[in-house]
């Protein structure tokens, strides 16, 4: 079989802007909540789509400034936006690497959006002064009984921000991670992270929930914008289970010079549980060897299997899983 690009898709002309990597599929209503970025005013733009494929929605959202806005949250009824400090630079255009530069005086604030049809109200949640920090992947949100929003994703502090930037290719500056390997500066992790918004006190607080390395947080995708009790990360070498209810970690640490990626979750046809199903991992060769497809059993962490690759595939790569093809009008 031999994969041939068909074209861009615009929903029939309906979608003009940009279109974020990590749309948000509501499981229950079918809905496709995604968003578009921009470096000119307006900066951001919220879509909405329905089970049919009908994007019903283009709103602009008042934000100060073009950010890189790579995820967002969705709840049951809400959206989360994430307006943090890694800002757009035109002077770094056309230089190599991304032009973005962590802005520490553009602070990082939350927040909150009704989902109701036509809605672009936000109240925002400021974070203290201090404690800035900058996120590029959710792993899930949603509502508890007090009314507050969850949200569960992986943080980068300034330090962490300065080392995973070199890793990818952004510009040194004097805020960016020229300064990230001097003596002095530590290896500094990002790791997973819980926010929590609550509309009667008018607050934001954040907690740690795990002191390891971690990104590309996932979940069985039933439970997205709903409670859900595990989230998979890549950690280290390999993938680590997070169970949220009991505070623990499991982890699967991949031998020798292999480097897992991304953990897609499939739920087993007949299972009932939330980690009932298997991951999915593209693992990279350091030595740029041909690449493999690791399956792992979801509740134990067990290898189930491991299909060779023809080529090496790229690190840090994402992958989704459809059941089926699935056709848009």
């Amino acid at each position: 079989m031999r994969l041939e690009t068909v074209g861009p898709y615009d929903f029939g002309g309906r979608l003009a802007t940009a279109m974020t990597a990590h749309p948000k599929e509501d499981p229950v209503t079918g809905e496709l909540q995604l968003f578009g970025t921009a470096f000119a005013p307006p900066y951001l733009t919220y879509h909405r789509v329905t089970a049919e494929g009908l994007l019903l929605d283009s709103q602009p959202i008042d934000v100060p400034g073009p950010t890189m806005m790579h995820d967002f949250a969705i709840t049951e009824h809400h959206i989360v936006w994430l307006d943090l400090p890694v800002v757009f630079d035109p002077t770094l255009a056309g230089r190599d690497g991304m032009p973005y530069r962590w802005d520490e005086e553009y602070g990082a604030r939350l927040g909150d959006m009704s989902r109701t049809h036509g809605s672009t109200d936000v109240r925002w949640y400021d974070v203290d002064p201090c404690h800035v920090f900058h996120v590029f992947h959710v792993g899930n949100a949603y509502e508890d009984a007090r009314g507050r929003l969850v949200l569960d994703a992986v943080r980068y502090d300034h330090a962490a921000f300065r080392n995973a930037w070199a890793d990818i290719g952004g510009p040194a500056g004097p805020s960016g991670p020229a300064d990230a390997m001097e003596p002095g500066h530590t290896q500094a992790p990002a790791v997973l992270y819980r926010w929590t918004l609550d509309p009667a006190a008018g607050r934001v607080t954040e907690s740690e929930l795990d002191d390891h390395a971690a990104e590309f947080p996932t979940h069985n995708e039933v439970l997205t914008g709903r409670p859900n009790r595990y989230l998979y990360t890549v950690s280290g070498d390999g993938i680590a289970k997070h169970d949220l209810t009991y505070h623990t970690r499991h982890a699967y640490e991949t031998p020798g010079s292999r480097y897992a990626g991304e953990a897609v979750f499939v739920p087993a046809a007949d299972g009932t549980g939330e980690d009932e199903g298997w991951l999915l991992s593209l693992v990279s060769n350091d030595d740029g060897a041909a690449g493999e497809l690791l399956v792992l059993d979801a509740a134990e962490l067990s290898v189930q299997a491991v299909v060779a690759l023809p080529h090496p595939g790229p690190a840090g790569f994402h992958g989704s899983w459809l059941p089926e093809p699935v056709h848009r009008p």
